[in-house]
C-alpha cells in the first residue's frame, strides 16, 4: 500500500521496442503509445505500462512486466487469479476486473497483458485537499466500495468452508497467520504475544462461508468513474477466504494516511480527535476514537461481518486482526514489524 502516485512517463528504449513486438502479436499493426504509470521499488519490481492503439484517447490494454525473478511469481500469479475469476465469473464482476489477455516471457521475466479499466485510481481524490476531512466524500468512498466488495461476495465459489483469515489462496497451501507470524520473528515475545491473541481471536472470527477475496483492496488499486466502482486492479494476492478481509484492508489502508499531509503536532483537518505525530496514530484513532470516522469505518466493517452471520461488536478485533494480517504477509520487513507492534499494542483494547 503506498499514497504516492507516479508521474505517468516514456519507457526506455529497450523496454519499448520489446513490448511493441509482444502487442504488434496482440493488436495487429496499428501504432501503439506505450505510457509507464508505475515502476515499483520495492524488492521485486514491476512496470506497468499503458497501450494507447492508434488514435484512441484512452489505454485499451495493461502491461505488467516482471523486472525480478520474485516479481514474475507475482505476475503468474495474478494471470491465475485472473484466468480463474473469469471461469467463475465470465461478466467479471460487472466489467470491472481486467480481462486476461496473453501472459508471456520477455529476457526471462513474465509479462502479464489484459485490458485496462476505465476510471481514476481512488487514490488520487484521497490526497486532494481536505477530501479526507468531508464525511460526505469519504463516506461516498465507504459506500462505492461496500457495493463493489457485496457483488464480489455473491460469487458462488467452490469451496464455501473457510477459516479466519486465510492468506491467500487455499490451493497455495499458506499457513495460517499465527504460524507465519511464529516463523516470521521466531523467538520474539511479541510476536508470540500476538500469535497468542490472533489464535483466540481468529476462533471468534472463524466463518463457514468463503468467498472470492482481491487481497490488496485499497485505495490505489480501485478505480472509480462518477459514484461507482469501474474497475479493480493488482490480483496477485487473490484467493478464495473471508469476504470480511478486503474490507478491513480497504479501512486500515485508509486510516493509515489521513495525517499524510499535516505537519507533526498538529491537528489532522476534519478529524478533531487526531493530531499528526507516531507512524499508526491514525489507525489508532480509527480503533478507539469515538468521532465520525471511527464510527464510520465500525459501520463499514461491521456490516461486513452481520453479512457473514457474525456479530457487529467484533469490529475492533478483525481490524486488529487484519494488522496481523498484514504483519505475517508483507513483502517489506519493517511496514510489516511496525503492523506487528500495532497490533500488540491495540489488541488488548479491543
Amino acid at each position: 500500500m503506498s499514497g504516492a502516485v507516479a508521474p505517468p512517463r516514456r519507457p526506455g528504449t529497450a523496454l519499448a521496442d520489446q513490448l511493441h513486438v509482444l502487442l504488434r502479436d496482440i493488436v495487429g499493426p496499428a501504432d501503439c503509445r506505450l505510457v509507464v504509470v508505475s515502476m515499483s521499488k520495492d524488492e521485486n519490481p514491476k512496470a506497468t505500462v499503458l497501450a494507447f492503439v492508434g488514435a484512441d484517447r484512452h489505454p485499451s490494454l495493461v502491461v505488467k512486466v516482471a523486472r525480478t525473478e520474485g516479481a514474475s511469481a507475482s505476475v503468474r500469479r495474478e494471470a491465475v487469479a485472473l484466468h480463474r475469476l473469469a471461469t467463475l465469473d465470465p461478466a467479471l464482476v460487472g466489467h470491472t476486473v481486467p480481462r486476461l489477455v496473453d501472459t508471456r516471457s520477455v529476457d526471462g521475466r513474465a509479462v502479464l497483458v489484459t485490458t485496462a479499466c476505465a476510471g481514476q485510481p481512488m487514490s488520487i481524490p484521497y490526497h486532494r485537499w481536505h477530501h479526507t476531512a468531508s464525511p460526505a466524500l469519504v463516506g461516498a468512498d465507504f459506500a462505492v466500495a461496500a457495493t463493489w466488495l457485496r457483488q464480489l461476495s455473491a460469487l458462488v465459489t467452490p469451496d464455501q468452508s473457510g477459516s479466519a483469515w486465510p492468506t491467500g489462496s487455499s490451493t497455495d497451501g499458506v499457513l495460517e497467520l499465527p504460524d507465519r507470524i511464529s516463523r516470521r520473528w521466531p523467538g520474539d515475545p511479541l510476536a508470540a504475544e500476538v500469535t497468542e491473541w490472533a489464535e483466540g481471536r481468529g476462533r471468534m472470527l472463524r466463518v463457514d462461508r468463503s468467498g472470492v477475496v482481491h487481497g490488496d483492496f485499497w485505495c490505489g488499486n480501485v478505480l472509480r468513474a462518477a459514484d461507482r466502482v469501474s474497475g479493480v486492479v493488482d490480483w496477485e494476492h487473490a484467493g478464495w477466504g473471508d469476504p470480511l478481509r478486503d474490507r478491513v484492508r480497504f479501512a486500515l489502508s485508509y486510516a493509515l494516511y489521513l495525517d499524510r499531509h499535516t505537519p507533526v503536532g498538529a491537528r489532522v483537518t476534519g478529524h478533531r480527535a487526531l493530531v499528526a505525530g507516531r507512524w499508526g496514530d491514525p489507525i489508532r484513532y480509527a480503533v478507539l476514537g469515538d468521532t465520525w470516522f471511527p464510527s464510520l469505518v465500525a459501520d463499514f466493517v461491521g456490516d461486513g461481518l452481520v453479512a457473514t452471520g457474525r456479530s457487529r461488536g467484533l469490529w475492533r478485533d478483525a481490524l486488529v486482526l487484519g494488522l496481523v494480517e498484514i504483519a505475517a504477509t508483507s513483502d517489506h520487513a519493517e511496514f510489516a514489524r511496525r503492523h506487528l507492534d500495532l497490533a500488540a499494542e491495540l489488541g488488548p483494547w479491543t
